[in-house]
């Protein structure tokens, strides 16, 4: 990582529309705002600043999908500051650098070795290549079942077991802010000459704390991408997709003049320039200073009886927590209660709520309130809904209640006793699932069957079921316990889910 010499005090971009704005051009191209006065009503609400710096692709601005002047530069910029050596700005996402990363790498049958903390854009970059998903179990923490990250012990076995495997993708940190061992699993990437991407969306950030966290330009990834708005501040959706080989470069960019627009909104580009230059020149001292709050934050959460993930059961097992993601506990089904009960009458608004938890992120915006005054708020408001010191409940067993992605197949290590352990959860890879000839069952007859279309938690926006999957009875019985609760999931045909698409054709799906 450059800590901001050679330039990184430059943004080329931004400096661009500055220069562009003294003109004071009539314009005669679009965007048909015109910076403002085309569009009253959205200047009276207040959009007029953003329409300020909303330009196409004019002179002197640049071209995303073929850049030669300043978005070229603001790239190069990126690139040196994160350890790349090419960095593309993205307009739509992490998940559009996820999805052109396994349409331009991967190819019909190709194995991806990869967890089921993988975000959808994996599953469905994988569906649209044609390639074949191999789930590797993650570790989870004894005490509450927190799912840590995949171990390099289970990366070597699955290494030694799938020889003829193209690509490893690892999501480093998870979204509950566990960090894997990236140095030791680059290494055996290495060593066998396979692919190595890593998801760092929710980690841009680990560059700049105090302890630096594994990262993975640290640990020598091929290809990695930053979801700069989730963990850097520019705005959304923008985010960098960075490779280490210039030479994968040509596909990649491919792939991503397909998928993204040909309209890339310049706020977006802007800010991915500036957050870029924010973070060489105050970085360290933004993300530390936050790094500070959320340590102390926890420390005071714990001695008030709030039932929080501990930062340090994970660091014994090689896996670093992010102290800056914060997951509480809550017994008997209230996380949706304290999450509502804490917006209504403490205007606090969190990351998730789950059945059994809720997820705060601190960040740098909230450290303008003292941590020891928003901790006394949170014990204060599960002290009202009798949630305090609920550390009695704790169970491993619930993991599969907390975090329900990891029902199947290839979720959690060292799971015992359903008599599932051994089975391959793709029985079709995604893509032929989707193309194959499929029908409505009701969820209650579809265990044993194969899906055939994605069933997504979100947030995080984690598949619970894949299409070509064998549907388990564990999840029959976790999705109907959702329904009841009249839950709504992405990429059903049936949002209710009444009804769940399964693949046809033979007795056995």
């Amino acid at each position: 990582m450059n800590k901001g010499r050679g330039g990184q005090q430059e943004a080329p971009l931004y400096q661009a529309i500055k220069e562009l704005q003294k003109g004071g051009y009539l314009p005669f191209h679009v965007p048909l705002h015109g910076r403002g006065p085309g569009a009253p009503h959205l200047l009276q609400a207040g959009l007029g600043s953003l329409m300020q710096r909303d330009f196409t692709e004019i002179s002197p601005l640049d071209d995303l999908h073929r850049p030669r002047g300043a978005i070229h530069r603001a790239q190069r910029l990126a690139a040196e500051f994160f350890g790349a050596a090419r960095t593309f700005f993205l307009v739509n996402g992490a998940t559009v650098g996820l999805l052109a990363l396994f349409l331009a790498l991967t190819r019909p049958g190709d194995k991806v070795l990869l967890t089921r903390l993988s975000h959808k854009a994996a599953l469905h970059g994988i569906s649209l290549s044609g390639a074949y998903p191999v789930f590797l179990p993650v570790e989870r923490e004894p005490g509450t079942g927190l799912p840590l990250n995949v171990s390099p012990e289970t990366v070597e076995r699955a290494l030694r077991e799938h020889t003829d495997a193209r690509l490893l993708l690892v999501t480093s940190p998870s979204y509950w802010g566990v960090t894997a061992d990236l140095h030791s699993i680059g290494k055996l990437a290495a060593e066998r000459k396979l692919l190595f991407a890593v998801d760092e969306a929710h980690g841009a950030h680990l560059c700049l704390c105090r302890e630096i966290r594994p990262h993975a330009a640290a640990a020598g990834a091929d290809m990695w991408v930053h979801s700069a708005h989730k963990s850097l501040g520019a705005l959304t959706p923008g985010a960098y997709l960075h490779l280490k080989q210039p030479a994968l470069g040509p596909d990649l960019s491919f792939w991503l003049q397909a998928l993204q627009t040909s309209s890339p909104p310049s706020p977006v580009l802007v800010s991915l320039d500036l957050a870029r230059r924010q973070a060489a020149q105050r970085g360290r001292r933004i993300f530390q200073k936050a790094e500070h709050w959320a340590l102390r934050f926890r420390r005071l959460l714990e001695q008030g009886g709030v039932p929080v993930i501990p930062s340090a059961g994970p660091r014994e097992r090689s896996f670093i927590l992010d102290p800056c993601r914060i997951t509480i506990l809550c017994r008997d089904g209230k996380g949706p209660l304290l999450s509502k009960y804490l917006s209504r009458h403490y205007r606090l608004k969190v990351e998730m709520e789950g059945e059994h938890f809720i997820l705060m992120v601190a960040g740098p915006a909230v450290v303008s309130v003292t941590p020891e005054k928003l901790a006394r708020v949170l014990v204060r408001a599960l002290g009202e809904l009798d949630l305090l010191d609920c550390r009695e409940d704790k169970d491993p067993e619930k993991a599969f209640a907390l975090f329900p992605f990891l029902h199947g197949p290839g979720g959690l290590a060292g799971r015992r006793g359903n008599g599932q352990d051994d089975e391959v959860p793709f029985v079709l890879p995604p893509r032929k699932a989707l193309l194959a000839s499929c029908r409505d069952v009701p969820l209650e007859a579809a265990a044993g069957r194969v899906s055939g279309e994605m069933i997504v938690l979100s947030p995080p926006g984690i598949p619970v079921l894949s299409p070509g999957e064998r549907i388990s009875s564990l999840t029959v019985h976790y999705l109907l316990g959702e329904r009841r609760r009249d839950s709504v999931f992405h990429g059903a045909a049936d949002p209710r889910l009444r009804k769940i698409k399964v693949v046809t054709g033979t007795k056995t799906m």
